[in-house]
This record gives C-alpha cells, structure tokens and sequence, in this order.
C-alpha cells in the first residue's frame, strides 16, 4: 500500500487531493489523515502537512501559485533582490483572498506547464518568463546561468525558453555561462564585456585557486557573498588567496553584494581604475 506521508514528502507536503487521489488514495484515507491532524487544508482542493514551505502555502492560500522570482527561489535559482512574495493566479480567477504589504500576483497562463509533484509552483520555464516582465536582460542572463549551473535546464528546453523570451531581455545562447556560480559573478561579468573587456570565469590561478572572475588575463574579480564569506575562517582565506595573488602579480577587487546589486556602476569604475593603472611590475 502507498503511503501517504511519504507521497506528500515526494510533493514538497503540499499537494492537490485530485493528485493524491490519483496515487490510490483514498477520499476517506485523505480524510483521515486530517482528523487525526497529520495533515490540513490550506485551501479547497489542497492537503499540506505541518512541514510544507510557508511560501508555498501562503501562495496556495491566495488561490495560486509560487509564481516569478518567488518559484526561482524555490528551484534554488538566482532571481536577483527579492521582491516579496510573488503569486501567480491564472487569468479568470476570482473570489481571491487579499494580499498583505509585499506580496503580488501576476496573472499568467501555463506556457510551459509543470509536469513535476511540486504542483504548488509553476514550471522553471514559466517562472524565467515570468521573472523576465520585471528584469532587465543583464538580470535574465543570470538567472539563466544559475539554471544552467544547477543542471536545471536542457539544451532543447533552453532554446525552448529563449524562442519565448521577449525580445527586449532575450540573450544569444553564447552570452550564457553555466560555470557562472553566483548571480552577482553574472551581473559584472555581462557588464564587464559590455564594456569591451575580456573576461574568463572559474579561472584557475596557481597557488591562489578559482577566481570569480578574471579580466584581461591579470585582473581578479571576486564577488563575495554573505554566505559564504562572512566566518573568520573564510576571511582568513580570502585574505591569504588575495596576498596570493599580489606576490604573482595579479591586480584584485572584491565586493560586495549590496556593492554589485545596488553600486555595480560604481563596481566598474574600480575595475576600470584598476587596469587602466596597469599590471603589477
């Protein structure tokens, strides 16, 4: 017999009952398993369970799904500074809930529809095209590297997805970089040749290691991140790579990334500064 907790796990522990029901489940066993409050209801035609992510069922109580940046979060894709909660509701629905300060809908049709258990979000296709109404094309590009990276997205549903793509944030498939590992790496690295640098990413620098970002053959930049450089520890590291890289004559920048999110002009004009004076005799 199947299992029913074990099928809600398998969904992110929040399915449709109709799903469910198309498992083997029974219309009493559901019932069941909500008196004796294994599992609730967070809307008509949902069943969750106490460990069900609060997003998606903040979405599904508003009468739609993970939707834009907020479904890319879920994948553990890049979507850039989070707008709050994002919903998307099909065209047509009605008697919808009322929203709270920082949360929105978007109201879209299915052009790539979900095939996967986590039925409380839109496709990864849907989710880009839908990000993509509120980004600029330097913002799409590193949403789709951070799905190329992640393995997320195959060639065929890659070309897919950039035929759909509105032309104003529409990349070429060559702009894409899957080595690319943070948003942020994207962001410089597209304004960087933008500029008419040239630009390797992941380069491996002996003694040093990989680098973000490696301009011109000699300039290091590095985008750091809260999560994974905050520690003493890391610190530390970041600081002896840095030493590192002077002793081999390699001219460095690290920032931020409040600095590339909100200040990259600013960003570039270092970067800039920096090569203009020249490689480290």
């Amino acid at each position: 017999m199947r299992s029913l907790e074990a099928d809600l796990l398998r969904c992110g522990n929040l399915a449709r009952s109709a799903f469910l029901r198309s498992l083997g489940h029974s219309t009493r066993s559901i019932a069941r398993a909500r008196r004796t409050g294994a599992t609730f209801s967070p809307r008509r035609g949902w069943i969750a369970t106490a460990r069900a992510a609060p997003a998606a069922l903040r979405a599904v109580t508003l009468g739609g799904r993970l939707g834009g940046a907020s479904a890319l979060e879920s994948f553990g894709v890049w979507a850039g500074h989070s707008p709050g909660l994002v919903v998307a509701v099909v065209p047509g629905a009605s008697r919808l809930p009322p929203l709270l300060p920082g949360e929105s809908r978007l109201w879209a049709s299915d052009r790539f529809p979900a095939n996967g258990d986590r039925m409380f979000r839109v496709s990864l296709q849907d989710a880009i095209l839908q990000h993509a109404r509120v980004s600029n094309r330097a913002e799409i590009i590193a949403t789709l590297d951070s799905a190329l990276h992640h393995g997320l997205l195959g060639q065929f549903e890659l070309a897919e997805l950039l035929a759909a793509l509105p032309e104003r944030v529409r990349p070429k498939a060559r702009e894409l970089d899957a080595s690319s590992m943070a948003g942020t790496e994207s962001l410089m690295r597209v304004d960087l040749r933008a500029l008419g640098y040239r630009v390797d990413t992941q380069a491996s620098i002996r003694k040093v290691g990989q680098v973000d970002l490696l301009v011109d053959g000699w300039y290091i930049v590095e985008c750091d991140s809260r999560e994974f450089h905050d520690g003493d520890a890391q610190q530390t590291t970041d600081r002896r790579r840095d030493g590192e890289a002077t002793i081999a004559r390699f001219g460095t920048a690290r920032f931020t990334y409040p600095q590339v999110m909100f200040r990259r002009a600013w960003c570039l004009q270092v970067v800039a500064a920096g090569l203009a004076a020249g490689r480290p005799c």
